[in-house]
């Protein structure tokens, strides 16, 4: 990887400690990959690469890799994906601190933060910084041996020169319209995009432009009437109605796919109804950069519901998404008690 690309995802030498935050899941997936590349000996990779989570790893198992020394290598990496979220007391955070900030010069360490947006105060954040008053202040810390990064999803009119940048990495070109298709069927799921990418670029084989028809023929997509509907029927307090649109969609997709495509739209939802309330209606689309056309759509949506409602629906689908990776509930029966729980009915038998 050259230098230009490692330093667009926030990696320079002489940091003993990289945090890397946002929604913008390939980027994250990216950074990653290109701390793993710099371990030098691959042959011993395995050796020297350990790889953490959160939702399943104590702080003791995190010393434990830290403190290892390395094999045949100068430094080894460790990797810990959604670090903070089982720490919450407050002696565990300050344990926490302590841990992070000395790191033995003879490992170094990647906090993984996938995480979303979300409004507290008035304010949109991550929820990273949500839920840790403290985490934005100390994650933006300047100091030596300490690389901080966010990776943020583009918005809709910035995502195709991200699709056409995707497919001359793999060898490809691909028309604007097409990108701009892509974008849309995707629906901001980056990786998505990545994987649509390459197999579009293998399809064309370096032979000619990727075009819209390629597209079309290619990459599957959730028509944005299933979920508009869905929403409709939500909004219109109609849950089975809305879990009838869902079942339609899981039919066709996994839960990898139409998950974001949901909490795009509620999203969607709340960032319009916060910029109905700030200006007209004809200010928008541009305000938001996304098309007129989904706007317009979504406006009428909007109006059904409070700020209240979809904050609190759209914090209800992160948690429910942590309790599906985790393995507490599946997806039909996490989205089902959402959309009973803010509708009030009663569920029918289909």
């Amino acid at each position: 990887m050259q230098e230009k690309e490692l330093a667009e995802l926030g990696i320079k030498e002489g940091c003993s400690v990289y945090l890397f935050l946002g929604d913008d899941l390939d980027r994250l997936q990216a950074a990653e990959n290109a701390m793993i590349h710099r371990v030098e000996n691959p042959d011993m990779a395995d050796l020297n690469i350990a790889r953490l989570n959160g939702q399943t790893d104590a702080l003791d198992e995190l010393v434990k890799n830290i403190g290892l020394f390395p094999f045949g290598v100068e430094k080894r990496l460790v990797i810990y994906t959604d670090p903070l979220v089982r720490i919450h007391e407050k002696k565990e955070l300050e344990r926490w601190q302590k841990i992070v900030e000395n790191v033995p010069p003879t490992t170094i360490l990647v906090l993984l933060f996938p995480t979303i947006m979300v409004k507290k105060n008035k304010e949109w954040m991550w929820k990273s910084y949500a839920d840790h008053h403290w985490f934005e202040q100390w994650a933006a810390r300047k100091e030596d041996g300490y690389c901080f990064k966010e990776f943020r999803i583009p918005s809709q009119w910035e995502l195709p020169a991200r699709v056409i940048q995707m497919a001359e990495k793999e060898g490809g070109t691909i028309e604007k319209r097409a990108a701009e298709e892509l974008a849309r069927l995707a629906a901001g799921d980056t990786l998505l995009i990545r994987q649509e990418v390459k197999k579009l670029c293998t399809f064309a084989n370096g032979e000619r432009t990727i075009s819209v028809e390629d597209v079309h023929l290619l990459c599957s997509a959730i028509p944005e009437e299933d979920v508009f509907a869905m929403v409709d029927a939500f909004a219109l307090g109609d849950a089975p109605r809305a879990l009838h649109h869902l079942k339609l969609m899981f039919a066709n997709q996994d839960y990898a796919r139409v998950f974001p495509m949901i909490v795009r739209q509620f999203r969607l939802l709340l960032l319009v109804k916060e910029a109905l309330q700030e200006g007209p209606a004809s200010a928008v689309a541009e305000k938001l950069h996304e098309s007129n056309f989904v706007v317009q759509k979504i406006i009428p949506q909007s109006k059904r519901f409070t700020m209240e409602e979809l904050e609190h629906i759209y914090h209800a689908l992160y948690d429910m998404d942590g309790d599906v990776k985790r393995g507490n509930i599946t997806p039909e029966v996490g989205l089902e008690l959402i959309f009973f729980e803010n509708t009030g009915n009663t569920m029918l038998q289909e």
